[in-house]
C-alpha cells in the first residue's frame, strides 16, 4: 500500500503503418472495409450463408445428388436432393424455391381486386366501404362492411409484385443508390388509417397476408427487391408485439395480432440480415442517409428484439434454475411470442438469484424501449476494484443462445446499421450497446470466439503438424469444449453460431473491458506459471512480477533500461519501486510511476511529440533523429496502461487510435489534429473552380528545430497545378503525408512496443474511440463532477454520512471549479480522469483517523481510492490543512 501523507484481437488484425488516406472509403472496427464486416463477423462461427441464391449458381454439391445450402431467413445448413424445385427450412418453416425461376410481369389472378398501394387508394377504398356503413343504420355490422378491404389487404400482401411496387415515390424512378424510392411517411399513415378502424380484422388479414408471404419468400437479387421488406418494417405494431403488458388493440383478436407481429418481424430480420451483398451494401447506404431520429429509432427496435429474446433466455434460466431443479429446456421449442406461458413462468416471482432483474414482469429492470439499460453497468470491477458479489448473480450460459438463429439475424441487421453508422457518423458508439448482454457470461463468450476461431485455424494448418502435436491439439480441444459445453451426447464437438463477440458493438463497455481483465488476467498467470517452471528448471529463484525500479528525477532512462532488461516480463503483474521513497505498491505507486512517465515523454521539449496550437493535441515530431527506442517505450507504456488498468492524462488524436486498430485515417481525422489547414480543405473541395489558387502537389513544412522542408507529394508535384479533376487526390495525399508518411518510421517503432503488450483477441472487440475511453478515462475538463453520484458511491471507515467533517468535505468540494475537483480527484486516487465506464463505477472511501494534535495534514491511500481525515475543531482548520494537503504536495511530502 502506498500512504500519501500530506503527499500525495486479434492477431489477424494488423495495423497498417502507412495506411494510406482514403475519405470516402470508411472502415469498420476491425479494420476491414465495412462491406466485408459481416462476414468476417460470422466467419469464425462457420456459419455464413452464400446470399440468396439459385441451386445450381451458389449453393454447394457434395455429391452428384445431393446439395449443401443455407436457408435464407434463418441461415441454417440445409441439405436437399437436387433434382426437387421447393424445400423448407425445418427450423424456421420457411419453403424456399430453390431452382430458378423467370418471375411473372404478374402474379394477379383475373378476378383480383388489389393493385399497388397508396394512402389515397386505401382512403377511397375505406371511404367505399363507410358508404355501405352509412346505408346500413345503427345495425351494421363492421366485419361484412369491410369484408371487401380484409380480401383486398390479403391480397396485397400476400403478392409480391403489389406490395413491392407499393407506396412509391414515383412510378416513373426505379430504387437507387441513394433511394428505395419508398414514401414511408405514406406507408405509415395508411397503417395509422387501419389501426383507426372500428374493426381490427383488416389490420389481421393483412398481417396474415404478409405472414404467407414470408413464409414463401421470392428470390431476392437486386436491391429493388426487398421494398416489400422494408415497407413491412413500418408496420407500427411490431415493436409492441415485444413488450409485455402492452397491447395495441383491444378487441379479441389483439392475441392473434401479437402472434402475428411477432412471426413477422422475426422473418423480416432473418430476410434482411441474409440478403445479397449487394442488396445489404445499398440498404447499408439507404440507412446511412436516414435523419437522426429515424436511424435512433431503429437501432432502438432491433435492441429491443434482441433484448426480448434475451429476456426469454433468462426465463428459461430462472425456470430451469428454479422452478425446475436439474432440468434444461432448449430455448428454440418454444419459439412463441408467449413462451412464458408455455413454461408456467408466470409464476416465477424476485427470489434471491433474480430479484436484481425484476424478470418476472417479461423485460428487465431498467431496460428502456430501445432495449437499453437506462444506468450505468456495473458488471465488470476492472476498473473499480470492487469485487462482484456472487450472491444474485445470474448468467445466460453460451448453451442457452448459442444456437438462437433469432440472435444471430438480429445481430446481422444491426450490423448494417453499424456500418451505416460509420459511413455517416450519427450516433455514438454506445447507442449500439445492449446492455443485457451484461447478463450473458461475456467471458465464456469470448471463449467461445476464440476457440471457434482456433479450431479454424488448426484445421487449416493440419496437413503442417506432425502426429504428436495434433493429438496434443485434439486433447486440449476437448477440455476447452467440455468447458464450454460444446460436447455433444455422442462425443463429437458442436460449434455455436452465435457469439455475441462476433457482434462486438452490441456489447457495452463494461462488458468488454471485463473480457479485458479476463484475458489480462489470464495471461498474469499463465506467465507466473511459465517463471516458476522455468527458476525449477534452471534452480535459480523466480518472480512472478515485472517490477521497475526507478528514480524519481530519471524516469525516463531508468524505465527505458527496464523495459528492455525485461522484454518476456510485460504480460506480469506491473510492481513500481521508487529509489529511496517508502512505499509498497497496492496500485497507488503504479499510477505515480504512469502519470511522471508519459507526463516526460509527451513533453513538447523533449522532442518526441509536437503539439497543434489550435487543437492541443499531440502528433508525432518530424525530425531526422533516431528515437527509435523511446517510442517504443511509448508504446510499450501505453499498452502497459491499459493492461494494467490504469488511466493517463494525454492529449492524443483519434487517428492514433484508429490505427493502432488498422484502420484508415480520413480527413476528418486531420481536421480533429489541424483544424485550421483541414477546414481550409473543406472549403478547397467545395469550390468550383480552384485553378486560380496556383497550388501544386507539393508541401511545405517545418521540422522540430525550425528548418524549413519543400516536398513533392507525387513525383513531379512541383509541376503539377491542382485542378478540379484532381483536387480530391491532392487533399487525399497531403492528410497521408502528415497522417502516414512522415510518421512512418516512429509509429512503426511505437506500434512495436504497443503491440509487445497488447497482443491478444479481446482488443479487437474494442473501436478507436472505446481504446482512447479506456486509456485516457472520460475527461470533464470543462463540466464540475456530479457530487450526488460520487456521494452515492462513497463509504465510510469510522465516519457515517451525516458527521460534520464529512460534510465539511463535500461542502469543500462541491464549491470547487471543475479545474480544482480535478487536482483533488489527483491526490486521493492518483489520476484526475474518470474511469472509463464513469463515475458510478468509482471507488471512492473517507476514513477516520484518530489523533487529537489538530496540526495533522489529511492522509491519501491513492491505492484504495482512499482519503483520511482528522476530526479537526473547525471548518477553518479542515479547509486549511486539506488545502496544504492537496496544493503543496509531491511523492511522499510537502515540497
Amino acid at each position: 500500500m502506498w500512504n500519501r501523507q500530506a503527499s500525495f484481437f486479434n492477431p489477424s488484425v494488423q495495423a497498417q503503418t502507412s495506411a494510406p488516406f482514403d475519405e470516402s472509403t470508411e472502415i469498420s472496427q476491425d479494420g476491414l472495409d465495412s462491406n466485408t464486416l459481416i462476414s468476417n463477423l460470422n466467419s469464425d462461427a462457420s456459419q455464413v450463408r452464400p446470399p440468396s441464391k439459385s441451386a445450381t449458381s451458389q449453393s454447394q454439391r457434395i455429391s452428384p445428388s445431393i446439395v449443401v445450402d443455407s436457408c435464407r431467413c434463418c441461415g441454417t445448413m440445409l441439405k436437399y436432393p437436387a433434382d426437387i424445385n421447393k424445400v423448407r427450412c425445418l427450423v424456421c418453416q420457411t419453403h424456399m424455391t430453390v431452382i430458378e425461376e423467370t418471375r411473372e410481369v404478374s402474379e394477379l389472378s383475373p378476378n383480383t381486386v388489389a393493385r399497388a398501394l397508396s394512402y389515397s387508394f386505401l382512403k377511397q377504398f375505406i371511404n367505399q366501404c363507410s358508404t355501405k356503413r352509412k346505408s346500413a343504420g345503427d345495425n351494421y355490422n363492421p366485419h361484412e362492411i369491410f369484408k371487401p378491404l380484409e380480401d383486398m389487404l390479403y391480397e396485397a400482401f400476400s403478392t409480391f409484385s403489389i406490395l413491392n411496387s407499393s407506396f412509391r415515390l414515383s412510378d416513373l424512378t426505379p430504387p437507387n443508390y441513394r433511394s428505395p424510392n419508398l414514401n414511408f411517411n405514406e406507408a405509415k399513415k395508411s397503417f395509422a388509417l387501419l389501426l383507426s378502424l372500428p374493426t381490427k380484422r383488416p389490420l389481421y388479414k393483412l398481417l396474415l397476408g404478409a405472414l404467407y408471404l414470408l413464409k414463401h419468400p421470392p428470390s431476392m437479387k437486386e436491391p429493388a427487391d426487398i421494398n416489400w421488406l422494408l415497407i413491412l418494417l413500418e408496420i407500427p405494431i411490431l415493436p409492441d408485439c415485444l413488450i409485455s403488458g402492452i397491447d395495441s388493440c383491444t378487441d379479441g383478436l389483439a392475441p392473434d395480432l401479437k402472434t402475428s407481429c411477432y412471426d413477422i418481424l422475426k422473418r423480416v430480420i432473418g430476410l434482411l440480415s441474409y440478403s445479397e451483398k449487394k442488396i445489404t451494401s445499398r440498404l447499408t447506404y439507404w440507412w446511412s442517409r436516414l435523419p437522426h431520429d429515424e436511424f435512433v429509432k431503429k437501432i432502438d427496435f432491433i435492441n429491443l428484439y434482441i433484448t426480448f429474446q434475451l429476456t426469454r433466455c433468462i426465463n428459461y434460466e430462472l425456470y430451469n434454475s428454479i422452478i425446475q431443479p436439474g432440468s434444461y429446456l432448449n430455448v428454440s421449442m418454444s419459439d412463441d411470442i408467449n413462451f412464458k406461458e408455455n413454461l408456467n413462468a408466470h409464476f416465477i416471482r424476485p427470489t434471491s438469484k433474480s430479484s436484481d432483474f425484476g424478470l418476472f414482469i417479461g423485460l428487465p429492470l431498467y431496460i428502456s424501449s430501445g432495449g437499453r439499460r437506462t444506468g450505468i453497468s456495473s458488471s465488470s470491477s476492472f476498473w473499480s476494484g470492487k469485487k462482484e458479489s456472487k450472491e444474485h448473480e445470474v448468467k445466460i450460459r453460451l448453451q442457452q443462445y448459442g444456437d438462437d438463429w433469432h440472435l444471430r439475424t438480429a445481430g446481422r441487421l444491426a450490423s448494417f446499421l453499424f456500418i451505416a453508422n460509420k459511413k455517416n457518423k450519427k450516433v455514438s458508439d454506445a447507442v449500439f450497446y445492449n446492455n443485457l448482454v451484461d447478463y450473458v457470461n461475456v467471458k465464456q463468450d469470448f471463449d467461445a470466439w476464440q476457440f471457434h476461431a482456433s479450431t479454424i485455424k488448426h484445421e487449416q494448418s493440419t496437413t503442417n503438424k506432425d502426429s504428436l502435436q495434433l493429438v496434443v491439439d485434439y486433447l486440449q480441444a476437448e477440455t476447452k469444449a467440455s468447458y464450454l459445453g460444446l460436447s455433444s451426447a455422442n462425443g463429437t464437438l458442436k460449434k455455436s453460431s452465435f457469439t455475441f463477440c462476433q457482434f462486438p458493438f452490441l456489447l457495452s463497455l463494461a462488458a468488454k473491458i471485463s473480457i479485458l481483465e479476463h484475458e489480462a488476467k489470464r495471461m498474469m498467470e499463465r506467465k507466473a506459471e511459465e517463471a516458476f517452471i522455468q527458476s525449477l528448471n534452471k534452480k535459480m529463484p523466480f518472480d512472478v512480477y515485472f517490477k521497475v525500479r526507478v528514480r524519481r528525477n530519471f524516469i525516463t532512462p531508468d524505465s527505458l533500461r527496464c523495459i528492455k532488461s525485461h522484454q518476456t516480463d510485460f504480460k506480469k503483474l506491473l510492481r513500481v519501486e521508487f529509489v529511496d521513497e517508502p512505499g509498497i505498491d497496492a496500485g497507488g505507486l503504479k499510477k505515480e510511476w504512469f502519470l511522471l512517465l508519459t507526463k516526460d515523454l509527451f513533453n513538447a521539449d523533449k522532442g518526441l511529440f509536437s503539439y497543434d496550437e489550435t487543437s492541443g493535441l499531440c502528433w508525432f515530431s518530424i525530425s531526422n533523429l533516431d528515437n527509435d527506442e523511446l517510442y517504443y517505450l511509448v508504446g510499450v507504456v501505453l499498452g502497459l496502461a491499459i493492461y494494467n488498468s490504469t488511466i493517463l492524462d494525454l492529449r492524443l488524436p483519434k487517428a492514433l487510435y484508429k490505427k493502432l486498430m488498422g484502420q484508415k485515417v480520413t480527413l476528418n481525422d486531420f481536421i480533429q489534429l489541424n483544424p485550421d489547414v483541414g477546414h481550409n480543405f473543406k472549403r478547397l473541395l467545395k469550390l468550383e473552380d480552384v485553378s486560380d489558387l496556383e497550388l501544386f502537389f507539393t508541401v511545405s513544412y517545418a521540422d522540430i528545430f525550425g528548418v524549413m522542408h519543400h516536398e513533392d507529394l507525387v513525383r513531379g508535384g512541383s509541376s503539377i497545378r491542382v485542378t478540379n479533376e484532381n483536387k480530391y487526390e491532392y487533399v487525399e495525399r497531403y492528410c497521408s503525408f502528415f497522417l502516414n508518411d512522415k510518421v512512418k518510421a516512429p509509429f512503426k517503432s511505437f506500434l512495436n512496443g504497443f503491440q509487445h503488450v497488447i497482443g491478444g483477441n479481446a482488443l479487437s472487440l474494442f473501436t478507436p474511440e472505446e481504446i482512447e475511453l479506456i486509456l485516457i478515462g472520460e475527461d470533464y475538463r470543462n463540466q464540475k463532477i456530479d457530487i450526488e453520484i460520487l456521494k452515492s458511491v462513497t463509504k465510510y471507515s469510522g465516519f457515517s454520512e451525516t458527521d460534520t467533517v464529512v460534510n465539511w468535505f463535500w461542502d469543500y468540494f462541491e464549491r470547487k471549479s471543475a479545474a480544482d475537483q480535478r487536482r483533488i480527484l489527483l491526490f486521493i486516487t492518483g489520476s484526475d480522469r474518470l474511469p472509463a465506464t464513469g463515475l458510478p463505477s468509482l471507488t471512492f472511501k473517507i476514513t477516520k483517523l484518530v489523533d487529537s494534535n489538530p496540526n495533522r495534514l489529511p492522509i491519501a491511500h491513492t491505492c484504495f481510492n482512499e482519503l483520511c481525515l482528522y476530526v479537526y475543531p473547525s471548518k477553518e482548520i479542515f479547509e486549511s490543512k486539506l488545502d496544504k494537503a492537496i496544493w503543496y504536495s509531491e511523492g511522499f511530502g510537502l515540497r
